[in-house]
């Protein structure tokens, strides 16, 4: 196991890129819980966030492509408008102890 950060490292709410092991991983923090998925954008195969920075929205419910405007649930990594509607971004396997984030 890759240790990705410890969960005070990403604000609450968030999503945040970060590099670990050759991935490119997407954290998100949202009411307390933690999702994480490639930071793949399924419409160009890009990061989606390009830019830096947090790309949520404020209440982190939506995380948004800064090359195409697309957006994802954050809970489901599902596609909800822009053009890739329907598509998903793929969910990474991790685990968390004592605060600490791992890449499964």
């Amino acid at each position: 196991m890759s240790l990705i950060g410890h969960i005070d490292d990403f604000p609450d709410p968030s999503a945040t890129g970060r590099q670990v092991n050759g991935f490119e991983l997407l954290v998100i923090r949202r009411s307390g819980q933690v999702f994480l998925y490639l930071n793949n954008c399924p419409h160009t195969r890009e990061t989606l966030d390009r830019l830096g920075d947090n790309i949520a929205s404020p209440d982190a419910l939506l995380i948004h492509c800064q090359r195409h405007g697309a957006e994802f649930i954050a809970d489901s990594g599902e596609c909800v408008a822009g053009p890739c509607l329907g598509e998903s971004l793929t969910p990474v396997a991790f685990t968390l102890s004592r605060g600490d984030i791992y890449l499964d």
